[in-house]
């Protein structure tokens, strides 16, 4: 076995479980601090986002550095308007911002992060823990050692619920539709109304639609090549949510349905209470829309983040809003403050991992506040 004063003389040895932006974004910034990092995705093949725009906030910015070769695809607008249900269109706001996608940046996370570092098919079962070390179990690997265990794996964390497993995600009382259109197939008077800029619309009963340009399929960012991304936030009970999340073929879903997986009867009735709830133009933008693809809304927000040498981050951790366009920088902040954290003198990694603790959960804690706040004034909908 290993001897303490072998130990502290090489890297730190970090387990991330989770190969999405969460996962990746923390075995980047571990990497670059000199730690022996490896992260592993149980998807086999290349993984699908549950998502699709993202607003580019600072901390999500900072991940990507022009030594690393390279360069985050990102869309542009010059501001803000706001279309009324009854067709009207409010003022333009300047407020100059950048857009991207999940796929763009898990994308260009991967061209950065050391291929030999990142496993696919390989999923984290279970760990236990010794007086020098982790012991992780993982299917399709087998037995790794390690000196930390993350887990990256999302809002549905199988690491979490059995560290925490009395801790439950909230439902907030609504769902998002969300979809994308190839901007070659707008036609042109909705690409008008759309173009340079990011757009609100309210609904008529309660809540509003939101929509900008975000990189093409094949991550183009050029004018004619790029997708349309919208979002409109719809009221739905718990019963009526879990009709929603019936796939086609009939099977109950938890928490959202992927593109293709929504009936058609249940399609046909979103674009349909479009017409009669938004302003024609988004109306007609979602009509255009072939597979629209559905995430509830829910709070969570775990009581604790370390658990000795074992540390929840991202959506494992804490679950916000989309209304704060914050879920992807929250990430992306977790890695970087958990980067820093492990820099310090191995002797004092615990007391580090400490004050990671409290930073992530004031920050996490004020994010979903924030979150709720903005669905109470924007959405008005759900029974908080």
């Amino acid at each position: 076995m290993m001897d303490a004063s072998h130990a502290a003389e090489r890297p730190l040895r970090v387990v991330v479980s989770g190969g999405s932006i969460a996962g990746l974004g923390t075995g980047l910034a571990l990497h670059r601090a000199g730690i022996d990092v490896h992260v592993f995705e149980q998807d086999g093949g290349a993984m699908r986002s549950a998502g699709a725009g993202l607003v580019v906030q600072p901390e999500l910015a900072a991940l990507f550095r022009p030594a690393d070769g390279a360069t985050l695809p990102t869309t542009r607008c010059r501001g803000r308007q706001t279309l009324g249900f009854d067709g009207e269109f409010g003022p333009l706001q300047r407020m100059p911002q950048q857009f991207t996608s999940w796929t763009a940046v898990h994308a260009t996370l991967l061209q950065i992060f050391p291929g030999e570092r990142y496993h696919r098919g390989a999923t984290v079962e279970r760990f236990t823990r010794n007086e020098h070390a982790l012991q992780v179990d993982i299917v399709g690997v087998g037995a790794v050692t390690a000196d930390l265990l993350v887990a990256a794996d999302g809002a549905q964390s199988p690491l979490r619920r059995t560290l925490l497993p009395e801790v439950q995600p909230h439902y907030a009382g609504y769902v998002a539709w969300r979809g994308t259109v190839p901007e070659r197939d707008m036609p042109q008077d909705i690409l008008d109304a759309f173009d340079d800029v990011f757009t609100f619309a309210d609904a008529r009963s309660g809540g509003h639609a939101l929509a900008y340009f975000i990189p093409g399929e094949s991550l183009e960012t050029a004018p004619g090549a790029r997708q349309m991304n919208w979002v409109w936030y719809v009221g739905a009970n718990a019963a009526a949510r879990d009709d929603l999340l019936v796939t086609r073929d009939g099977v109950q879903r938890r928490a959202s349905l992927r593109r293709g997986m929504a009936r058609q009867s249940v399609v046909a009735d979103l674009k349909a209470r479009a017409v009669a709830e938004l302003h024609p133009m988004f109306a007609r933008l979602i009509a255009q829309t072939a597979e629209p693809f559905l995430q509830t809304i829910v709070d969570f927000a775990a009581p604790r983040t370390v658990f000795g040498r074992t540390v929840l981050v991202g959506d494992a951790a804490f679950i916000v809003r989309p209304h704060t366009a914050g879920g992807a920088a929250k990430a992306a902040r977790d890695a970087q403050l958990l980067a820093e954290a492990l820099r310090a003198p191995r002797s004092e990694i615990d007391r580090s991992l400490d004050r990671f603790q409290r930073e992530q959960l004031h920050y996490g804690q004020s994010l979903l506040a924030y979150g709720v706040q903005l669905g109470r004034r924007w959405a008005r909908l759900g029974p908080d």
